[in-house]
């Protein structure tokens, strides 16, 4: 038998019972560490703490037994704890493996909270548990005595670093504490009553434990006071998401005739709920249009701090292609999985939702102007994109402070501009937004929007667009009811500038007249009346005399044919220029259209019928991303599906059945294989139709002569 011990090196068959005492105490550190993970999602998941237990408690029936039956004994507990973990989360075999795979990178890769997944909820429980095996092994050798709180220490410290910003939770570290005395009293050698004597014994537990949980502190603090998506920043694993144009997507909505109801906003009978609903906020304006590329990371249920009074509502989603959560302020918390940027500007569900589907949002009360009388506006520098527009900005808004300035300017533009949304010019150009404010001062809600932002930015004042609801009286929306549900539909979808104050809040301006004009033409100009004393025109020409009409001068019709002449001469040297101009550009479009009909007819016209049905599907994502979707190198066919339907008009239903039936084809072989590619191909026609029905006879030719869908960078990633 003491070969045996010395082999295991460690205690007595008569200390056996002490061993597993401080098993015991290692498993009860674990778990205050198991509770104290629950920081990592915002809330406690008791799971965690029976991954911490279910190694202890194979430790302790183990501890005789050599070490080649221990560490089976630990890893059989590990995948026993994750798969539990796993389990109970609703998760899969594939979460498990995801557990001990890609879990740490998912967990690098998200913001505080971590979503509430089986794959992070596992690899967490598998960090736990393999630190408690390792501890409880440590405890159970008599060479090594306080070093058994090592993992423990460690432990904890990864626990606060992916709580950040809760840090230091000073309730665990009194747990711990209380833990690592009691497991300093029972040192693995004599009996457990000649260790509870006292410290007398371990002079150097006191300065160890100090310094141990100095560190831990040292270390947590400052990894408390940032953000979490600091300290576990993984760049590679950073995930650029698509996301429509939030402008593009809104006139899409608005359009739609007749309007459909979108969400349905419900709370309790002491709730007035406002009006404006935000989907995006777009800051990035690249003087064509407002940038939608945003880099959105998975992140738990709770999204920011609670700044004063908030909203708690009921968000359903009546239509599967919407996946934006629409707020009324800064978001604080979501009750879903959500991918969000840095700043909060966009909150979207990571899954398509259900139709019906109800989500809770807890919300910032909007900011008011009396919020912005309080602190004041967010100052911006003046650039060369806004400093053009300065001395305009300054004559609309006049003098005094920039909470009056841009008051006056938003009742300038909303009493002296006209709004007229089927204007011709109606884009975000640079050129077209100089046009509407400098000349015509009549355009869409959305240049409304855009000139109200850049004119403050050019007086210094931080702005942005922001896209969403405004649910008025006049769209058939009854708001201002206290415990009134309140209609989200299409025709309520729009966009509207705001502008920063300096406590980080957002406030709205509505620069938009009230009323669109009646016609679609601009009223025509005021005759010019001529004064008295200008010159008058004469009335009809002098008449020519019987002289002049009679005699001919020959130098005359000289000249005259030698004019002629000249104008024919440079009419075929212009001829011949513009040909040589026009006849590469010609060329170019030819290939171009030719390479995409070969292409299409290669994969249309394929001998194999699931081939014809992929190659329609690949055919349609290429329309697609000439129209200017942006697919995502590891989006399913059904995302891509939900996200281009927009862009296809009524062809929605087409585009949706397209991506089942090229799922399918990939993932299996489809009955009457023939019949679907027939209706694959038919499907196709029906996209192109529908991207095509949407836009003008020259925002089609681009699209026919669109690049995107044949460079590497840009083109879709479905293959044929």
């Amino acid at each position: 038998m003491t070969a045996i011990n010395a082999q295991h090196d460690i205690a007595a068959p008569s200390d056996v019972r002490l061993v597993r005492v401080r098993v015991a105490v290692i498993a009860a550190g674990f778990v205050i560490v198991g509770a104290a993970a629950g920081d990592i999602f915002d809330r406690t998941q008791w799971t965690l703490m029976v991954a911490a237990l279910l190694p202890a408690v194979v430790a302790v029936a183990l501890v005789s037994r050599s070490a080649l039956a221990r560490a089976a004994g630990a890893v059989a507990a590990l995948l026993l704890a994750v798969v539990v973990t796993v389990t109970v989360a609703g998760g899969s075999a594939g979460d498990v493996v995801r557990a001990f795979s890609s879990g740490i990178q998912g967990l690098l890769s998200t913001e505080w909270p971590s979503p509430v997944r089986a794959d992070l909820l596992g690899t967490v429980a598998a960090v736990v548990a393999a630190t408690c095996a390792v501890s409880a092994e440590i405890a159970a050798r008599r060479r090594f005595h306080l070093l058994g709180l090592l993992p423990l220490v460690v432990a904890y410290l990864g626990v606060v670093a992916l709580s950040s910003p809760l840090g230091v939770r000073w309730s665990w570290l009194v747990g711990l504490a209380a833990v690592a005395s009691a497991f300093g009293l029972l040192r693995a050698d004599g009996t457990l009553g000649d260790r509870l004597v006292g410290l007398r014994g371990e002079r150097r537990l006191v300065p160890l434990l100090a310094a141990a949980f100095g560190l831990a502190a040292l270390a947590a603090l400052p990894v408390s006071l940032g953000s979490r998506a600091d300290p576990r920043r993984n760049d590679p694993a950073e995930q650029t998401a698509p996301l429509l144009d939030p402008i593009e997507a809104t006139l899409a909505l608005r359009n739609l005739d007749p309007p459909v109801d979108l969400h349905v906003v419900t709370a309790d009978d002491s709730t007035v709920l406002p009006v404006r609903w935000r989907t995006a906020a777009l800051t990035a304006y690249d003087g064509r249009r407002w940038s939608p590329s945003l880099t959105l990371r998975p992140i738990g249920s709770t999204l920011g701090p609670v700044t004063g009074p908030t909203i708690d509502a009921d968000v359903s989603f009546l239509d599967d292609n919407l996946t934006l959560v629409p707020l009324p302020g800064s978001a604080v918390e979501v009750d879903a999985d959500v991918e969000t940027d840095a700043d909060r500007t966009v909150v979207r569900l990571a899954d398509i939702p259900s139709p019906g589907e109800v989500v809770g949002v807890v919300a910032n009360v909007p900011a008011s102007p009396s919020d912005a009388l309080a602190v004041g506006v967010a100052p911006r520098l003046v650039d060369e994109s806004t400093s053009g527009l300065t001395q305009l900005a300054e004559g609309l808004a006049g003098a005094g402070d920039d909470l009056e300035r841009l008051a006056r300017l938003e009742t300038t533009m909303r009493e002296d501009f006209v709004l007229d949304r089927e204007v011709q010019g109606g884009g975000l150009e640079q050129a077209l937004i100089d046009r509407f404010l400098r000349d015509t001062q009549r355009g869409t809600s959305e240049q409304f929007a855009t000139s109200f932002v850049l004119l403050a930015r050019s007086l210094g004042i931080e702005a942005r667009v922001a896209t969403g609801f405004i649910a008025d009286d006049d769209a058939g929306v009854t708001v201002g009811a206290p415990g009134e549900p309140l209609v989200l539909t299409s025709a309520t979808a729009d966009v509207w500038p705001e502008v920063q104050l300096t406590d980080g809040s957002w406030i709205a301006y509505d620069p938009v007249p009230a009323v669109e004009a009646a016609d679609g033409a601009p009223p025509p100009p005021e005759p010019q009346v001529q004064t008295p004393a200008a010159p008058q025109p004469p009335i009809a020409p002098p008449p020519e005399s019987d002289t002049d009409a009679a005699e001919e001068d020959p130098a005359a019709d000289a000249t005259s044919d030698g004019a002629l002449s000249t104008a024919l001469t440079w009419v075929f040297r212009g001829s011949i220029a513009l040909a040589a101009i026009v006849l590469p550009v010609l060329i170019a479009a030819g290939l171009v259209l030719g390479a995409k009909y070969r292409r299409r007819q290669r994969r249309v016209s394929a001998p194999d019928p699931t081939e014809r049905i992929r190659g329609a599907w690949a055919s349609a994502t290429d329309a697609l991303v000439d129209a200017g979707l942006r697919i995502g190198p590891s989006s399913t066919d059904s995302e891509i599906a939900g996200s281009g339907a927009p862009f296809v008009s009524d062809a929605s239903p087409q585009l949706r059945r397209l991506a089942a039936m090229s799922s399918s084809a990939t993932f299996g072989t489809p009955n009457h294989p023939d019949l679907l590619a027939d209706d694959a191909v038919s499907c196709l026609g029906s996209i192109e139709d529908g991207v095509t029905s949407m836009r003008t006879r020259w925002q089609r030719v681009r699209w026919h002569l669109s690049l995107r869908s044949l460079r590497s960078a840009t083109r879709s990633p479905v293959a044929d």
